[in-house]
Formats: C-alpha cells, structure tokens, sequence
C-alpha cells in the first residue's frame, strides 16, 4: 500500500509546475493544523496578515453504519511564524464484550514555518511541525497516544490556466503506551485548484488529499482498538469543496470558510462524509 501511495505522490507532481503569484488559501484540516484534510500544509494560518490570529473550526464526520463524530477545533498562530492547534475528536462510543467504551481523543499540533520564504507566500513555502495525539481518553483499557514528527512543503502553480498549490507531507509517527513502533514512513499529498476563478470569484476550492496516516492515529470510523481507523487498510483518499467565503466585500478582513468532503473516498465501510466550517479573526 505505502509503494503504491508513494508512487501516486511522484506523479502528482507533474500536475503544478508553472509558479504562480497568488495568495494560498490557509484553511484548517481536520485536527486543527492549518492544512488541506488530513494533511498540514506548510503555512501557518495567518502569516503574512497579524502577529496573532485565531481560528474556530468544526467538523461532523458522518458514517452511514458507524455514526456521527464532532470535531471542534482552535488554531493560534503567533508572530507569522508559530501555529498552536487543539482539536477534540468526540467520537460515538464503542460496545466491546457487551460495554460501551470511550473513544474520544485529544489532538494537539505544534508548527514552525520555516524562514525560506517569510515575504513571499506565493512560492515554496516549508513548515516544521509534531502532532501529539492522545487516543481514548477516559478509556482505562484501550488508550495510547500517538506523536508524529513532520515536514511540509507547500508551492504555487497552475493546472489548465487555473491556479493551484500542492503540499507533500513527510513524517514518522512514534506510539507509546499501545502499538508497537515500527520503520513506516508517513507520506502525503495534497492538490488545492481553485475552480473558475472568472465565475465564482476564487471562492470555490476543489482539493484532494492522500496518505497513508490520516487526521489523527485512530480517526473515525474505527472499532476503537489501534490501528482500525480509516487510513490504516490501503491507505485514505479525501476530496471535496472547500468554499471561502472571505473574498466577498464585508468578510475579508476575516476567514470564513466551508468544507464539504468526502473522506475515505475508495473504500467501502470506511468511506464517510464531513461538513464542517472554520471563522478566523485577525487580533493584532
């Protein structure tokens, strides 16, 4: 599975190759970094527009046969530079031997933006950050927690005269107190096109992201052991519209957006779909 993600990476490479100069939208991913959906990106959610800015986010993932999980979510990012995120994953309860058992998680991310690109956000942009993830809390029998070092890289292009950025995520997850740790590497990509800037104003983004990690370790659907959420048979492949709502007179001195995805797209059981919107203020 991890080859066959790899392989799919290098060659959507191909897709943005013609730099461009406009802004990248920096919306939130589903634990809260600033990011597409499972992956970071690497900006940080308000780098170039205050030295401290705040996002609220929620998320519903809905699963026919498994349920509803909500995800409030809060990113800080700090002095252009530094991003603090905090996600709850209320996920539905699991029945085990004939009892209900907790399976909710606390997602916590740090992120560095690196000083390559610090007044040009329209060309490469690299961001250093960890997630700290800590998997059923309150769950005395099945909890652990999850940490993932990583590096993204994000660049300007175009696809079909339309403008588009691409994010490659490299990293490694390391557990304690639950699975064993073990040589996989984590990889992903993302593909953010924004769709006929000349009719909807560069307010409708289509993106899609794959890896072979997901939001978090274990994220919804999954039957609450380690190692059962949805990225964990063949890897996860989300696609959806994400709509900024900022570009309209009256909202852009804030963010306001609206994502509707489709997660887990290829596979049965697992496939899902999220609603959710992300409001972000500048402070100062």
């Amino acid at each position: 599975m991890k080859k066959h993600v790899i392989l799919a990476g290098i060659l959507f490479f191909g897709m943005t190759f013609v730099m461009a100069q406009e802004q990248p939208l920096k919306g939130q991913s589903m634990n809260g970094s600033t990011g597409l959906y499972s992956i970071p990106s690497g900006h940080i959610g308000w780098e170039n527009s205050a030295n401290l800015g705040i996002d609220l986010g929620y998320r519903a993932v809905i699963n026919n046969s498994e349920g509803i999980a909500h995800i409030p979510a809060i990113t800080a990012s700090l002095f252009k530079w530094v991003e603090l995120s905090l996600a709850l994953d209320l996920q539905p309860e699991i029945n085990i031997n004939g009892k209900n058992q907790k399976n909710d998680d606390l997602l916590l991310g740090l992120k560095v933006r690196m000083p390559t690109n610090m007044k040009n956000t329209s060309s490469t942009n690299i961001a250093l950050g960890v997630n700290a993830q800590f998997i059923n809390l309150g769950n005395d029998n099945y909890n652990y927690n999850a940490f993932q070092p990583y590096a993204a890289i994000s660049y300007m292009g175009t696809f079909f005269k339309m403008n588009a950025e691409t994010t490659v995520v490299f990293g490694k997850t390391f557990y304690s107190g639950g699975p064993d740790n073990n040589s996989d590497i984590d990889f992903g990509m993302g593909f953010d096109l924004i769709l006929f800037p000349d009719v909807f104003k560069e307010a409708v983004h289509w993106i899609i992201d794959f890896a072979n990690f997901s939001y978090s370790d274990n994220s919804w659907p999954n039957g609450l052991l380690a190692h059962t959420g949805s990225a964990w048979y063949r890897g996860i492949v989300n696609t959806g519209f994400r709509i900024d709502l900022s570009v309209f007179p009256g909202l852009n001195k804030f963010k306001f957006m609206v994502d509707l995805v489709f997660n887990d797209l290829f596979d049965d059981g697992q496939r899902s779909f999220t609603i959710g919107g992300v409001f972000g203020i500048p402070i100062k």
